[in-house]
């Protein structure tokens, strides 16, 4: 652990201690040693320490230096949204599903709502929360892929994807341009197939004519491969990840991908008269 991680977590301990006992000077004290700190980092100050001090209970007195460390955090996108997205899940209420908890719409009041039935939910959840919310929808797509193409664990890649398909069409061009990555390309897959499906449900059952939206010559579309399941199929074939073609997972390759969600797009503005 970063030292300064545990330097911030003690100084968010003494002001809540503070807070607790009702003493006015050793709460102002904690609040100048924590703005000092604040002071003190810098550019090269890793994300997780800026993210330790999301603690912070929310009140009056905290809200300046909440702000502050929010608009630091927020400059740093979007490199650091899978630090705050980590710092959301950590420990969010079991009784959330994955999707209220990181969702773009409504999260934050599905948190706070569970929050009163769970007092052991820590501030910074709703608080690392809220700074995803404020930043700008490009750096939040950017974010969110770079999880997916990164080595993050399985939990938060899941969450990443969820919040890319509750963004929906403005995210589908620069997804397309990860279906190459190796290790992002079965989670691309899925998002764009739920993006798809959100916009038409149930028109594309498995083995109905996505292939035919394509018109590919090879008569081979996205329903080829399991709807939904392209990340599942990577997985469960150790052989995939090693494999330069995706044949061993089962993943048809990115330009048919493209192709096919770009005439199913296409379509969908012609029929809905967008073009």
């Amino acid at each position: 652990m970063d030292p300064d991680v545990a330097v911030a977590r003690q100084l968010v301990d003494a002001f809540t201690d503070a807070l607790d006992e009702g003493d006015p000077d050793a709460q102002e004290y904690a609040e100048e040693q924590l703005a000092d700190f604040l002071d003190d980092t810098d550019e090269g100050t890793a994300d997780e320490v800026l993210v330790a001090l999301l603690d912070l209970p929310l009140d009056a007195d905290t809200l300046p230096l909440l702000n502050e460390i929010s608009a630091r955090l927020a400059r740093r996108a979007p490199g650091v949204v899978e630090a705050l997205l980590e710092a959301v899940l950590g420990e969010a209420p079991p009784e959330l599903s994955l999707r209220d908890v990181v969702s773009v719409a409504g999260a934050v009041g599905a948190l706070l709502e569970a929050a009163t039935r769970s007092p052991d939910v820590p501030p910074r959840t709703e608080n690392a929360l809220s700074v995803l919310d404020a930043l700008t929808q490009g750096d939040l797509i950017l974010g969110l892929i770079e999880v997916l193409e990164g080595s993050a664990d399985e939990r938060l890649k899941q969450a990443a994807a969820e919040m890319l398909v509750d963004i929906g069409e403005p995210a589908v061009e620069r997804l397309k341009m990860s279906l190459r990555d190796r290790d992002a390309a079965p989670w691309v897959v899925d998002v764009l197939v739920d993006i798809r499906d959100r916009r038409d449900p149930g028109r594309y059952e498995a083995g109905d004519a996505a292939g035919d939206a394509a018109g590919d010559a090879d008569g081979e579309g996205l329903a080829d491969a399991p709807l939904g399941d392209a990340r599942k199929d990577a997985a469960a074939d150790p052989a995939a990840k090693d494999d330069p073609s995706g044949s061993a997972a089962h993943l048809p390759g990115g330009d048919l991908i493209a192709r096919d969600f770009d005439a199913f797009l296409d379509k969908f503005k012609r029929e809905t008269g967008q073009r």
